[in-house]
This record gives structure tokens, C-alpha cells and sequence, in this order.
């Protein structure tokens, strides 16, 4: 038994037995996956809304999409209201903090990949002894605190964990990073250089080398003109237009031309794919940073070489498939026993941003 996971029904159950009208905040993919459930598990949904500068007499499967204010004035005062999109912004979080002191609010944990199976009380007993063992070796009781919230926010669907545990990224990377001007530094899924430019606000833009890699073509674009600007200061940054994984060749991708592009289930083109020590080459690599859409376990694989011989500080992503909360830091601990490793949330709903660090003794 996990004496951490206090939750004990599930927002399934929750959405099967309450009371209340049900209302979803949101429209686009998300929302669509949430009413096919409904609609299966025959739950019903009584309204759609949007904020209210987005919300101009739309229609959303079959729903008028309305404002909160009328939905209320239609529905009463106490709703339940499901999050149906993501979201980072500071803007968008405040109003999801706002709802929540209002009203039961929940943001479904929904897969990011469909083949994926997702945090169930099920789920809990099945990996329980690999989830204690990594609960109580991680490395900080803030890590602890993080591990059990986003347990229980999966489960429960409840936003306030999501919102308890929450730090800012830049501060934990200066605190447990703690970048340095001499870093070698490889991103794994550069984007468009967003995380290059983070590493330089906490170096003052002095660093002894970028190894970027990106294999989405849009990105990689904005990626190569970061870098030639970059070089006009004397800045190094060395760009391969490719994937990353656990051997050299070519795989199949879903080129999105944003964040969410993946080699999971994809079929859109073929596109290189290379190995942390395949560019790594020998250097003497620093800090690697890797969120690379579900491809984490692959990457990890493929620099058994470059992490024992150098251990290098790591950023990385924890969010792509539920198991990962379990899997990623025991692959970090066979390759670097001695890794101290911390689990951080960075602001977005649901539990995305979930990043862990690793650092040697």
C-alpha cells in the first residue's frame, strides 16, 4: 500500500456519480476525447464554455459554446467543471486557481499516447514496489512531495496538487543545476532554441559549447537562424537536424512544427535519428537536457558511454507516459548509482513540465 496516494476515487467515478451539472471548460482535442468517454460511459455533459474573449456564439459538438456567467445563470451556482485543454500561461492558470475556489473542479490525466495505460488505482498495486523504492530514493523531501501530488492528481483529476507542488523551472535549475560559463551542453529536442536561451540567461550567455538536436524541419529552421545569430557573439552552438534515440538510422515521424512532435505512432516522413554518444563524439558533455516526446528510455540507452564516463548534470522529462515516473530514474540510477535525483513540476495543467534532475555526488 502507498501510504502516499490519499485519494481513493477516481475522477471516472467522480464523472459517473455526481450530482452536479457537468460543464467542460474548453474546446479542441482534449474536449473531444473527454465527451467520446462521456458519451461511452453515458455521462452526461450539460455545456461547453470558453473564456469570455474567445467565446463568440461558436458551436462545439453540438454544443453552444457560452460563457461561464450564463452557464451559471442557466445551470445554478454549483457545477462541476472539467479542464479540457492544456495550458502554461500564467493568465490561463490564474483562471484555473480562480475556478477551482469557486467550484469542484478536475482536469482529467488523459494519455498523451494511445497505447499508453494511465495512473488507476489498478495501476498503483501493479508498480507499487518500483513506485516506493523510487519514492523513497529520491533525493528531497520537495521530490517526495512532487511524486505523491502528481500520484494523486493523476488519479483524482483534483488541480490543487497540480498547484501545491508546483516551483519555477529557471529557479530549480539554478538551484540544482546551477549552470555553468564552462557547461558543453546537449539539448535533446532543441525546439526552436527556447532552452538554449534559458541556459543563457543563467550563464550570462557564456557557455564553452551548444550541441542542439531537433529533428522537426520548422524548428530546426528557427533553431539554425538562433544559432547563426548566436555564432556573431562568438557563441558556439552546433545544430544536427535529427532525432534522437538508441541506435543510428532513420525512423518514422510526426512532423508537427511544434512541441508535440513524435516518433510515437508516427507515419508523416522518415527522418535520421542519432545517439547521445554518436554526437556527443568524446566531448567531455556537462549538462544534457532531453524532452524529447516519449522518446526519453531511447535516449537514455543511447548514451550509456557518454553518461558513466562524464556524469553529467540531467533535465529530464517525466511527463510522456505515466510509467516514466518509476522507469526513468531507475535507468539513471543503473547507469550513475550514485546520481542524486529530484523531481520538480513547472507551472501547467495537467501534469505536464514534470521534469527530473539528476546530479552526481
Amino acid at each position: 500500500m502507498l501510504d502516499f496516494v490519499i485519494e481513493k476515487e477516481s475522477v471516472w467515478e467522480l464523472l459517473k456519480s455526481t450530482t452536479k451539472p457537468i460543464v467542460l471548460y474548453g474546446m479542441g482535442n482534449g474536449a473531444d476525447k473527454l465527451l467520446d468517454w462521456c458519451t461511452a460511459n453515458k455521462v452526461t455533459v450539460q455545456g461547453v464554455f470558453a473564456s469570455d474573449e474567445f467565446v463568440r456564439g461558436q458551436h462545439f459538438r453540438g454544443f453552444t459554446v457560452e460563457r461561464y456567467d450564463a452557464l451559471k445563470a442557466r445551470l445554478g451556482e454549483e457545477l462541476l467543471v472539467v479542464i479540457a485543454f492544456a495550458s502554461e500561461r500564467p493568465e490561463v492558470l490564474a483562471r484555473f486557481a480562480q475556478l477551482d475556489a469557486e467550484q469542484q473542479v478536475v482536469a482529467p490525466h488523459l494519455p498523451l499516447f494511445a497505447e499508453e495505460e494511465t495512473v488507476s488505482e489498478g495501476w498503483l498495486a501493479k508498480h507499487e514496489s518500483e513506485l516506493k523504492e523510487v519514492y523513497e530514493r529520491l533525493a528531497d523531501e520537495q521530490s517526495r512531495k512532487v511524486f505523491a501530488a502528481t500520484l494523486n492528481y493523476k488519479l483524482s483529476g483534483k488541480i490543487k496538487y497540480l498547484f501545491d507542488c508546483t516551483t519555477e523551472r529557471e529557479a530549480d535549475l539554478h538551484a540544482l543545476i546551477a549552470p555553468s560559463q564552462q557547461e558543453c551542453y546537449l539539448d535533446l529536442g532543441a525546439y526552436n532554441g527556447d532552452t538554449i536561451q534559458e541556459l543563457g540567461r543563467l550563464t550570462n550567455f557564456q557557455w564553452q559549447q551548444v550541441v542542439a538536436v531537433e529533428p522537426d524541419r520548422r524548428n530546426c529552421r528557427k533553431l539554425r537562424a538562433l544559432a547563426e545569430e548566436l555564432a556573431q557573439q562568438g557563441l558556439a552552438v552546433e545544430v544536427h537536424e535529427s532525432g534522437i534515440w538508441n541506435s543510428v538510422g532513420e525512423l518514422s515521424f510526426s512532423d508537427s512544427g511544434g512541441r508535440q512532435s513524435t516518433f510515437v505512432g508516427a507515419s508523416k516522413r522518415v527522418v535520421p535519428v542519432t545517439t547521445i554518444d554518436a554526437v556527443a563524439s568524446g566531448r567531455p558533455i556537462s549538462y544534457i537536457k532531453m524532452d524529447v516526446e516519449g522518446a526519453e528510455v531511447q535516449a537514455l540507452a543511447g548514451g550509456v558511454r557518454t553518461i558513466t564516463q562524464y556524469k553529467p548534470k540531467l533535465f529530464v522529462a517525466a511527463y510522456h507516459y505515466d510509467v516514466d515516473l518509476f522507469r526513468l530514474p531507475q535507468l539513471i540510477w543503473q547507469l550513475v548509482p550514485d546520481y542524486k535525483v529530484y523531481l520538480r513540476k513547472h507551472p501547467y495543467v495537467p501534469a505536464w513540465e514534470l521534469n527530473f534532475i539528476a546530479v552526481s555526488n
